[in-house]
């Protein structure tokens, strides 16, 4: 009989995980635009209450801004490093679906930090959940290289550290917001406002 460590691995298409990659993310970066609200004011305002109250919103405005950014980055990031998978195993499948329930926090976590500006749990939780998404990010790719059990044998080895060195940019950014949130909410929100270039500069130096 065979005995379970000799049992093949079985490996799937990516084909459905995708699909439900695509999904998350694109319901995930629609609703963070429901955690601004409408401002309230009298209705017989000559428009004065009106511009002050738009004016207010541009904390939460900005850190929906910086959400969306962050999210269209990881989906940048997931879809280089999908065009690198020829199969996925259940490890990477499980490394996936805990970085997806992060990706769905993130509409939550964006509201709390707008609603309680300067909170310093709020702000914390925020920075956790980003942290929390890029390190399974990372995770997946290291997985997905090693011995390239689940990329082409042919995958340069440029390209597999450079991927490596774009899943820690996040990460780092992210710590660095942890430490300075005490100092400066909005200003540790800013911070990912670098990722993009950051990443730019890695992708031409590397």
């Amino acid at each position: 009989m065979e005995s379970e460590n000799q049992r093949p691995t079985p490996y799937f298409s990516c084909n459905r995980l995708e699909a439900l990659t695509d999904g998350v993310f694109a319901i995930a970066m629609t609703l963070l635009v429901l955690g601004l609200d409408i401002p309230s004011v009298p209705r017989g305002d000559n428009g004065a209450e009106l511009t002050r109250a738009m004016f207010d919103l541009w904390l939460p405005l900005a850190k929906y801004a910086v959400s969306f950014l962050l999210a269209g980055a990881f989906w940048v990031l997931h879809v280089r490093q999908i065009h690198h998978i020829r199969r996925v195993d259940m490890t990477f499948l499980w490394l996936g679906m805990g970085s997806l329930l992060l990706i769905a926090l993130l509409p939550f976590s964006t509201s709390l930090v707008s609603d309680f500006p300067g909170r310093d749990a709020a702000e914390f939780f925020f920075h956790l959940n980003i942290l929390g998404i890029s390190i399974l990010f990372a995770l997946q790719w290291v997985h997905a290289t090693k011995d390239r059990r689940l990329v082409s044998p042919d995958l340069p080895d440029e390209i597999i550290e450079l991927d490596r060195r774009l899943n820690l940019l996040v990460p780092a950014i992210a710590v660095l917001g942890l430490a300075t949130a005490p100092v400066g909410s909005f200003e540790s929100n800013l911070l990912y406002v670098a990722v993009p270039f950051l990443a730019a500069l890695l992708r031409k130096y590397s």
